[in-house]
């Protein structure tokens, strides 16, 4: 029998030590850490073993026994790159959370809010203060005059308001009336000292004056009983427009009327006094809010400021002179003759706002008004002196002034 030709031999084990170190010098690449056990040295004799010396028995399949150790390497890189993978995963969920937390959050504070109607109503108690508050002027034997003043104190006055709030980039609107109208009046004799008990000058009221005497006016009042009363009506109409979150601007037209009336029963005769202001303007007002930690409650203040235009008057009879004195008594209903002078208002209120509901709210806060150059119709008489006599002012420069505590409730839908 002929024998089979021999094949070439193929040794085995070789192949798999060359397949074994490229494996190796691959996974060195990508992974430098473990490259690092395995210097040159033991390369090389791996490299020698596997190629330059083959095993006794080549044509003879040979079994290799391969410890865990020889593994170990290969097993640190599997572990490496499954926590690795591991950790990557868990970067990507946590990064995930945070977008997700992020987002959220900006689409609901860029979220328009919808507008709302709403009805106010404020129980403003405020004292009123004139720039001239006089009553009654006294003068005792030792030449010593004083100026009695009316006692104002607080008094309630109401306010309301209704309109639609925007809380986006749309206008909203609102309309305010507010009324003060009160009084106060007190007795003047010899029995509450308010008067001295003299036969020297004792009591004057006096307006105008020629040669330091009261032409307009009583003189040497003994006892009487003195009235002063003060109305406002105030209505504003405006638009509303938030700025920022916490910030909105208000503007429009507001229209004001101050009447003070002052009325003297004396022994000595009676007197009547009138002085009015009717006008309108520009209004500008502003309304910031803080929220506070607790969301029901937060801070707010509100300031405005307001330029009206139109006519201011007045008036002072007595039944004891034959001369009354007028100042600016023109119809006010006359085109041509009713705006012709102006007066400033200014306004501020800082207080707390409690909103148990998105539909109903509470506020108090502390408020001060002042409007300037309204008139007066106290006497503006003035003792300068026994040698002066006395004098006065024009009663249309007079201010008036407003100070106290607010309180409401509001409804809104």
């Amino acid at each position: 029998m002929t024998p089979h030709p021999t094949s070439p031999h193929l040794n085995v084990p070789a192949f798999r030590r060359a397949f074994v170190c490229l494996g190796l010098l691959a996974i060195s690449i990508a992974s430098p850490s473990f490259a690092q056990e395995f210097d040159d040295e033991s390369l090389s004799g791996f490299l020698t073993e596997g190629v330059g010396q083959p095993t006794a028995s080549e044509s003879e399949p040979q079994i290799v026994q391969t410890s865990m150790e020889d593994y170990a390497g290969s097993s640190d890189l599997s572990i490496q790159v499954a926590e690795l993978q591991a950790q990557m995963s868990e970067q990507n969920f946590e990064i995930a959370s945070l977008r997700s937390e992020l987002q959220t959050p900006l689409r609901h504070a860029h979220r328009p809010q919808p507008a709302k109607w709403f009805v106010t109503y404020e129980s403003v108690v405020v004292q009123p203060i004139q720039s001239n508050s006089t009553g009654l002027i006294t003068e005792r034997e030792d030449d010593v005059f004083s100026h009695v003043m009316f006692p104002w104190g607080m008094e309630h006055s109401p306010r309301i308001q209704l309109g639609r709030e925007a809380n986006d980039e749309t206008l909203g609107w609102r309309v305010r009336y507010w009324q003060f109208r009160h009084g106060e009046s007190f007795e003047a004799s010899d029995a509450n000292g308010l008067i001295p008990a003299s036969s020297f000058t004792l009591g004057t009221v006096g307006y105008l004056f020629e040669d330091g005497d009261a032409s307009t006016g009583l003189q040497f009042v003994e006892e009487g009983v003195f009235t002063s009363s003060i109305r406002t009506d105030v209505i504003d109409w405006e638009m509303q427009r938030q700025i920022v979150k916490p910030l909105d601007v208000y503007a429009g037209i507001r229209y004001a009327k101050i009447a003070q009336r002052y009325h003297a029963m004396t022994d000595a005769g009676n007197l009547d006094a009138r002085s009015e202001f009717r006008g309108f303007g520009p209004t500008v007002a502003m309304r910031f809010t803080h929220s506070l930690p607790l969301n029901t409650l937060s801070l707010f203040a509100n300031a405005r400021g307001s330029l009206l235009f139109g006519q201011k008057s007045f008036t002072a009879e007595d039944d004891v002179n034959e001369h009354a004195q007028s100042l600016n008594a023109i119809d006010l209903h006359s085109s041509e003759d009713a705006i012709h002078s102006f007066a400033g208002n200014a306004e501020i209120q800082l207080g707390l706002r409690y909103a148990p509901a998105t539909w109903f709210s509470m506020q108090v806060a502390l408020e001060a008004q002042h409007f300037m150059d309204v008139g007066g119709a106290n006497p503006t008489g003035v003792f300068t002196g026994p040698d002066g006599g006395m004098s006065g002012d024009s009663p249309l420069d007079d201010n008036l002034s407003f100070i106290g505590v607010s309180s409401g409730i509001e409804l809104a839908y």
